[in-house]
């Protein structure tokens, strides 16, 4: 049983988990705590600040803890609570499957409106996606283009499965299906020459920077998300050999980058016959997207 003494109240809570994540070097240190805290109680993080004088016992109280004691350890706030939120939508997330990021999202906004544009084509577009992690690429733009039919593939079969899911909690697993196998091995021959747009946030990262990254990311990441080869661009040049087979003229790449890749990957891109290319900014404006347009490669300048 707590003594008055040892009671503590939801404001007070927070103050304290706060500072103490914060002395464990976890980003966000406030943020978790609200959400750990939410969670338990069953709140919203806005109904926390309605309660904030709510007293916190028993079993929620030692509920809190352990969830506590997990984040301050490295684990990540995502997997702890068994989604995020992704362009305003909940995913579920769970160990073994890459975290999404916020900062993809931006890849998603700019893939949506190269989806909306005034063609007759695009009136039933169709994307495909590699590498689809939990889904939330393809689902997203699935939700926000009602006629778009998506297909995705990933490596990861816990990845597959778990996008499965997630296309059908969100109501739109007649509109995007899911491929087992590497890169584009998956996918069915049909499809062709008709992609609209082929979207990816690849592996990106450097095999020698993966050992420097944050706990949270190194120890729960699977390593084949996140390891693109020795200067991390194995997987742009995979995507760029095989895109001109899959996309038709006219039709866009788009991919998620590394904030110092911008260069690279148009280089990339342009050499396999990209047109167009951008780089598109993050909202910390940083370098975050590369879109390219195919051209009739049946054409002859």
């Amino acid at each position: 049983m707590n003594s008055p003494a040892n009671t503590k109240t939801v404001r007070e809570l927070i103050q304290v988990t706060s500072d103490y994540l914060a002395d464990k070097a976890i980003e966000s240190a406030r943020l978790s705590a609200e959400r750990l805290l939410a969670d338990v109680l069953g709140l919203s993080r806005i109904e926390l600040y309605f309660q904030h004088d709510r007293p916190v016992l028993g079993q929620e109280l030692d509920r809190f803890r352990s969830l506590v004691r997990r984040r301050a350890g490295g684990e990540p706030l995502q997997t702890i609570l068994g989604q995020t939120e992704f362009y305003s939508r909940p995913f579920r997330v769970e160990p073994g499957v890459f975290i999404p990021r916020p900062e993809t999202e931006r890849l998603v906004e700019t893939t949506a409106d190269l989806l909306a544009p005034a063609d007759r084509r695009l009136l039933a577009p169709m994307a495909v996606e590699i590498g689809c992690g939990t889904g939330i690429i393809g689902i997203s733009l699935a939700l926000e283009i009602p006629r778009l039919t998506v297909h995705a593939t990933d490596i990861n079969p816990l990845a597959v499965d778990l996008a499965r899911r997630n296309a059908h909690q969100l109501g739109v697993d007649a509109r995007v299906e899911f491929h087992h196998g590497s890169r584009f091995d998956p996918l069915p021959a049909r499809l062709r020459g008709e992609v609209d747009l082929l979207v990816s946030n690849p592996p990106y990262i450097r095999q020698a920077d993966i050992p420097g990254l944050v706990v949270e990311v190194v120890e729960h990441d699977p390593v084949e998300a996140l390891d693109g080869g020795a200067d991390g661009l194995v997987f742009y040049r995979a995507l760029a050999s095989h895109m001109n087979e899959w996309v038709r003229p006219g039709g866009h790449v788009a991919v998620e980058i590394g904030d110092d890749q911008g260069h690279e990957v148009t280089g990339i891109l342009a050499a396999s016959g990209g047109l167009d290319l951008r780089i598109i900014k993050d909202y910390a404006d940083r370098d975050r997207v590369v879109v390219a347009r195919l051209g009739d490669t049946t054409q002859e300048n």
